[in-house]
């Protein structure tokens, strides 16, 4: 809520009595102190950041005036121990409880450093030798001693190196045992699948009042892997081609489903409105998806593929307005507006790019009214509630 809607909302309480005046004056005094506090810690950022760019920008010189002179192992130590670095600072600075998004960047870069380290090992050391080996243990070893040590301290991290701890297991058959690329998919699959069994079981109604903020994450983020992990096992093992966008649509699905289960259907401890956030980012994964699906699957015309992909936006727009979820509304309009540049730009005329445009403004003013009269509906309603209070 920006600065002129706290304050025309404290206005709107002075008027209609339910404020004094000398707590709206408390009231405004508080808001101008949060926006210079706001203010602040965006300047904090913005130094930081880019402090954190000359950084990086000093060690990239360093490592290219060093780089050809130093060994394979010797920069795969290097990345490592960058990685580690990384990773110790952003905890560090985590432990101040300041900057926190920018301690979790920090975190996670550095765990990808790390990732990449045991990757570029194979220059040194090929897979299933000694060095091979201690490498895949260590890269089997970095989130089960990672994790533990980031459930105690946030609900952010935990998630995070859930889904890098895919990466690693993958490091880890591949260096200790040169499995095949298709092997290593198949047993990731399997690793995923049982994650996601065993966070399912700790969210399930009897278990919901005792599941933490982690386990939830957790979930989440091995949902989204799941993305990745079906599109690799549909191309990779099983050699499907275009069938890959259905196997990722049966996932989108899954995903949304999930999203409507917890908004409606989920206990109430674990019921909540801000998981419309997922599923308007599955109406932005839908827009490549339904592409890719209409067009290359199914081989539809131009205008069946822009009509599915207009549905699904019209689709993601209705449940936006019922549950007045803003992030969704956006994402939909800008599926639908996909669906109608596809279809201008594919009919190479004047008159189909503005016939695909002007239906599109139609359709985004018709929008605009639907929000225009539910806000006048909400305070038609609390008006109506304060005059029967004060009758």
């Amino acid at each position: 809520m920006s600065k002129s809607d706290v304050d025309a909302a404290i206005e709107r309480w002075e008027e209609a009595g339910l404020i004094s005046g000398e707590l709206a004056g408390r009231l405004r005094e508080e808001q101008t102190q949060s926006q210079r506090r706001g203010r602040r810690r965006f300047l904090q950022y913005a130094v930081s950041g880019t402090a954190g760019i000359l950084l990086v920008i000093a060690a990239v010189t360093f490592l290219v005036w060093s780089w050809p002179d130093l060994g394979p192992g010797a920069r795969t130590g290097v990345i490592a121990a960058t990685g580690i670095t990384i990773v110790l600072l952003g905890m560090r600075l985590e432990a101040a409880r300041r900057y926190l998004p920018v301690t979790y960047a920090l975190q996670t870069s550095g765990l990808v450093l790390l990732l990449a380290a045991y990757l570029h090992s194979i220059e040194a050391w090929d897979n299933m030798t000694a060095g091979g080996v201690i490498v895949g243990l260590l890269a089997l070893a970095t989130p089960v001693a990672t994790i533990p040590v980031f459930v105690r301290r946030n609900p952010v991290m935990p998630a995070i190196g859930t889904a890098l701890g895919y990466g690693f297991l993958a490091v880890f058959l591949f260096r200790a045992f040169d499995l095949d690329a298709d092997i290593i998919i198949w047993i990731l699959d399997g690793a995923l699948v049982a994650a996601l069994v065993a966070l399912a079981v700790l969210l399930r109604a009897g278990h919901a009042e005792s599941v933490s903020r982690r386990t939830l994450y957790a979930f989440t983020v091995s949902l989204y892997a799941g993305y990745p992990m079906a599109g690799m096992t549909t191309a990779g093992p099983l050699e499907l081609g275009d069938e890959v966008f259905l196997a990722l649509d049966a996932w989108l699905v899954l995903v949304t489903v999930l999203a409507l289960w917890g908004i409606h259907r989920a206990p109430a401890v674990l019921r909540s409105a801000r998981y419309s956030l997922h599923i308007a980012a599955s109406v932005l994964i839908a827009i490549p998806l339904g592409f890719g699906t209409t067009l290359e699957v199914y081989d539809l015309p131009p205008l069946g593929a822009a009509a599915v992909l207009a549905g699904v936006g019209a689709a993601g727009l209705w449940y936006g307005l019922r549950l007045d979820a803003r992030p969704l509304v956006l994402c939909s309009c800008a599926t639908v507006v996909s669906a109608a540049w596809y279809l201008a730009v594919d009919a190479g005329d004047r008159l189909g790019t503005v016939l695909a445009l002007a239906f599109t403004a139609a359709l985004f003013f018709w929008v605009a009214t639907r929000l225009g009269r539910g806000e006048e509906t909400r305070r038609g309603r609390d008006q109506g509630d304060q005059e029967q209070q004060t009758g």
